[in-house]
């Protein structure tokens, strides 16, 4: 919530009438959830009812954030309780502690004014003594400077604690890399036996000259789990990931570089250098880099995203083969998603499946169509241009088949009615002008 929405007022805020009804509300916040029965919010929550019990108030609302930080009051449940006080619907709020609202000086200091403007009273279950008079206030605002302080104190604490972890080799956080598992105690990497042989062998076919889509191919094949012990989920990405991460030689991530680590390698150094080496080589680097003032530099696929191939029901994406002076675009099956191998040899080309599309939504003699004569007779009328900007409005999905070379194309239902109702207008505007001849 902006600081603005808050308006200023140093103005007392009152007890709601005796004999009104009051809306009143619990709120509670947690930052960590431990995954626990019991959690932090549940037991905050309960405190806050037995004090309304014990001064006979009924709760009306209850707001709960969990895993959110005191830094910002921008947090869901937090946002509902503050409308819910600016629609009048809430008169008191209990809350466990200060700092289950904030932690910061000035985000307490508007709340106040926000309590302060609708006249909703704030009782605090470990603090009896907290009121809205002028002591009451000032005792708060110290309240709240000291949390800060303690906040921006663990902050600092806990960047020294890293600096001190990283200079030993020591990780700090992050995911644990396949290969690796954390020991209970310290949190450090301890090399998992079983998912170390498969890292090893990664390593060694790529140093052999395999490549990551091989790799994916094998391991999908074998049924090699990953860290979450899934199998068939392997992709190049993930493989190409693995080989490029510098943990396995024994080294920590340290923002841009590495450090040396505690922990165990898992590849050699020498193995690690060769596999990197060989895929630098494949890199196509020494390419020129064309200029965007270029217009070869644009590769103009009016399809993408909506072609999907007929053999494995995956998106096809665009390819650029080079011969030359000459680049030939194709969409081809390149998708290793779901574990699945790509489709070797399904490809079309990009100029040819538009040309195709186009004409079968131009073609005005096809008897047969289920398209209505209006919008063939206005494909037909566009040029080349106009009708490959049209393609992707136009074209919900094409599915291409590869092997057959068969082509379904399915058309945005929402063309079809525009012009279902155009030419229906325009029946009904002749038969008026004919019943009236």
């Amino acid at each position: 919530m902006p600081s603005d929405s808050f308006n200023n007022s140093n103005a007392p805020v009152p007890e709601p009438d005796i004999g009104r009804v009051v809306g009143t509300a619990i709120y509670a916040r947690q930052s960590r959830v431990r995954g626990i029965a019991y959690s932090s919010c549940q037991s905050q929550i309960d405190m806050c009812r037995q004090l309304a019990a014990s001064k006979d108030w009924s709760i009306t609302h209850v707001f709960s954030d969990e895993r959110y930080s005191s830094e910002t009051i921008d947090r869901p449940q937090l946002s509902q309780l503050i409308a819910s006080i600016e629609s009048g619907e809430v008169r008191r709020l209990i809350v466990y502690s200060i700092d289950r609202l904030t932690r910061r000086m000035l985000h307490f200091q508007q709340l106040l004014e926000l309590f302060a403007r609708r006249e909703v009273s704030l009782t605090v279950v470990n603090d009896p003594s907290f009121s809205d008079s002028v002591t009451g206030r000032l005792m708060a605002n110290i309240i709240a400077a000291a949390n800060e302080f303690q906040l921006d104190l663990t902050k600092e604490r806990m960047a020294d604690m890293r600096a001190v972890y990283k200079r030993d080799g020591k990780r700090v956080a992050g995911r644990v890399p396949f290969g690796y598992c954390t020991d209970p105690a310290t949190k450090q990497l301890v090399v998992n036996e079983e998912q170390a042989c498969r890292v090893h062998d990664f390593f060694a076919l790529a140093a052999g000259g395999s490549r990551p889509s091989d790799l994916v191919g094998l391991a999908n094949l074998q049924r090699w789990p990953d860290q979450n012990g899934e199998t068939c989920k392997w992709t190049a990405r993930r493989i190409l990931k693995l080989l490029n991460n510098r943990v396995y030689i024994g080294e920590i991530p340290n923002g841009s570089s590495t450090l040396p680590g505690a922990h165990q390698a898992i590849v050699s150094v020498s193995v690690f250098n060769k596999v990197q080496e060989l895929l630098a080589s494949r890199r196509t680097t020494e390419t020129k880099p064309r200029r965007k003032t270029d217009p070869s530099y644009f590769v103009h696929s009016h399809l993408s995203g909506k072609l999907i191939c007929g053999q494995c029901n995956r998106p096809m994406s665009t390819s650029i083969s080079h011969r030359g002076p000459k680049r030939y675009i194709y969409y081809r099956c390149r998708s290793d998603s779901g574990g699945t191998p790509r489709c070797t040899g399904v490809n079309i080309g990009v100029f040819r499946l538009e040309q195709l599309v186009a004409s079968v939504l131009a073609d005005v003699d096809d008897s047969k169509s289920e398209l209505p004569i209006a919008m063939r007779e206005q494909w037909d009328k566009l040029d080349e241009r106009q009708r490959q900007k049209r393609l992707p409005q136009t074209i919900q999905r094409i599915v291409y088949t590869h092997c057959t070379g068969d082509v379904t194309i399915e058309i945005n239902p929402e063309v079809i009615a525009e012009y279902d109702l155009n030419e229906s207008q325009t029946e009904g505007e002749n038969r008026d002008l004919g019943s009236s001849k």
